[in-house]
């Protein structure tokens, strides 16, 4: 018993580290103006052009973050007929 909740206890532990890990990998909007102007990455609108994306991007949503070693923009999208997904879009 005891070593089962000291499992628990570790996963849980696993759980959060990799959670805060992913967290950091995230941009603040000044960081991403910094790496943007410099060229090192693309402006979500770019992104968006490439990937041939259709709909209203909901701002509030938007992130850079690195994700499985690039850096990728996460957003919401809202499509034509008011229906609202996750998009992740490349921003190399």
């Amino acid at each position: 018993m005891v070593a089962a909740v000291a499992v628990a206890v570790a996963l849980g532990f696993a759980v959060t580290g990799t959670a805060r890990a992913q967290e950091e990998l995230c941009l603040d909007k000044r960081e991403i103006q910094e790496r943007i102007n410099s060229g090192q990455l693309r402006q979500l609108s770019e992104a968006i052009a490439a990937a041939g994306v259709e709909g209203k991007i909901i701002s509030s949503a938007v992130q850079l973050c690195r994700i499985d070693g690039r850096w990728q923009w996460r957003v919401n999208v809202m499509d034509y007929s008011g229906e609202s997904k996750p998009v992740t879009l490349p921003a190399e």
